[in-house]
């Protein structure tokens, strides 16, 4: 059904807070009266809600509405915008037909009707925001900021995109390309460390598709499957919170922190078919070291080991599939994880592995350029901060070969942990 300009001039951005408790009857009230979608109002409510576990400073606006991103059709929208919108309800890709060199956006043009209550963008404020900028001031009001740090970069990447996919298309309305509410992404100029630090880790990183940034939608919680058919299994029982179309908020965060996802992992599996791009760049240059080489990528990524070193599972919280531990000993017989670099670089590496009382207290990794000439040296504690990705340093790391070496030469009567090195 093609969705034309709405007469109602009402907009929905001024709807009080709501208990998830009463969202359906709140989300077909504003079905009734033309200014969301029949799919909103047929979404199946969930018993506890989306907002359960989540502090109430954290919980966005759109959760709290019920108004998934573009449903709200109100202001000077461009009929080339509805048209846009309608294909994508009808899940209809309008990349397949952009056949031109892409160059992402510096700045964007925010409709500010969120401060100033206009009703369309031409007669309203707009503002002229840097688009890195105009990131940060969305990411703490549409995600949950104290969420896993991947969460909240593929957070960064989808926000990133979504905002993309409107400025290369010439805008959502006559005279701004989104607005700052619930209608297009809720902005405000309020920010936060964790979450720039997410944004500035992602930075000039998209969804992309066909050569453009694809259309990147996302919603609370989409279920297993989610409505474009993508497998969730660690959503299996959850109803539907929103259209259910690209990345689920909720799975984000479950997928990072029950299965040590990265946010370039996240984003391709909502997005099949698409490529994490960081544009000007190639393709993303973040990615993971595992302990097992049947989860690497073998043209940039493997593990060596010398010695004896244990496959495990049993203490949770491991990266991937599993991870691998040697005895401490007066003996040159490391773990090493290698990463293939195209082009010289400053790249920061983290180590991720799971903590345990009979830990080495000082686990040493010596970081190495291609030419094998060592570049740094860090001890950690395995007894602590497990599960997590733990800073290395940053380095400049020469094209080629570079490698972070976990040596296992200490006092005997501990043992080292290799579970899996980032690269970033």
């Amino acid at each position: 059904m093609h969705l034309g300009p709405r007469s109602n001039p009402a907009t929905t951005r001024n709807l009080p807070g709501t208990a998830r408790t009463g969202l359906q009857s709140i989300v077909c009230t504003l079905t009734a009266a033309g200014l969301v979608s029949l799919a909103a109002c047929n979404a199946p409510p969930a018993p506890g809600g989306v907002e359960e576990g989540v502090a109430p400073g954290e919980v966005p606006e759109r959760w709290r509405t019920g108004i998934d991103v573009d449903d709200d059709r109100t202001g000077d929208l461009r009929p080339e915008a509805l048209e846009l919108m309608r294909m994508h309800e009808e899940g209809e890709d309008p990349t397949e037909s952009i056949a031109f060199a892409w160059t992402p956006p510096a700045t964007i043009r925010v409709w500010r009707r969120g401060l100033d209550g206009s009703t369309a963008s031409c007669s309203g404020r707009v503002d002229v925001i840097p688009f890195e900028k105009y990131v940060k001031g969305v990411l703490p009001h549409e995600w949950i900021r104290s969420w896993h740090t991947e969460s909240l970069r593929a957070g960064a990447i989808a926000i990133r995109t979504y905002a993309a996919n409107w400025v290369m298309n010439g805008g959502k309305y006559t005279c701004a390309d989104l607005d700052d509410t619930t209608a297009s992404q809720v902005y405000k100029d309020e920010f936060y460390a964790v979450t720039d630090a997410a944004v500035d880790a992602t930075a000039s990183t998209y969804v992309m598709k066909n050569g453009v940034p694809l259309f990147a939608e996302y919603s609370a919680e989409n279920s297993n499957p989610t409505a474009d058919g993508v497998s969730e299994p660690l959503c299996s029982g959850l109803a539907r919170q929103g259209h259910g179309r690209g990345t689920c908020q909720w799975g984000t965060q479950r997928w990072a922190s029950q299965s040590a996802k990265d946010a370039t992992w996240i984003m391709t599996h909502y997005y099949p078919g698409a490529s994490v791009v960081k544009v000007g760049g190639g393709t993303s240059t973040v990615f993971v070291v595992d302990s097992d080489n049947a989860n690497n990528d073998a043209a940039k990524a493997r593990v060596e080991y010398v010695g004896t070193w244990t496959s495990a599972t049993a203490t949770p919280g491991y990266h991937a599939t599993d991870y691998r531990w040697a005895a401490t000993e007066p003996t040159s017989a490391p773990a090493t994880f290698w990463f293939y670099l195209a082009a010289a670089g400053t790249r920061t590496i983290d180590a991720w592995w799971v903590a345990g009382t009979n830990r080495s207290t000082a686990a040493t990794f010596t970081i190495h350029d291609a030419s094998g000439a060592e570049i740094g040296r860090v001890a950690k504690n395995q007894q602590t901060a497990g599960s997590a990705w733990n800073t290395l340093g940053t380095y400049a790391f020469t094209a080629g070969w570079n490698k972070v070496v976990l040596s296992r030469w200490q006092a005997t009567g501990s043992v080292v942990v290799a579970d899996a090195i980032r690269v970033q």
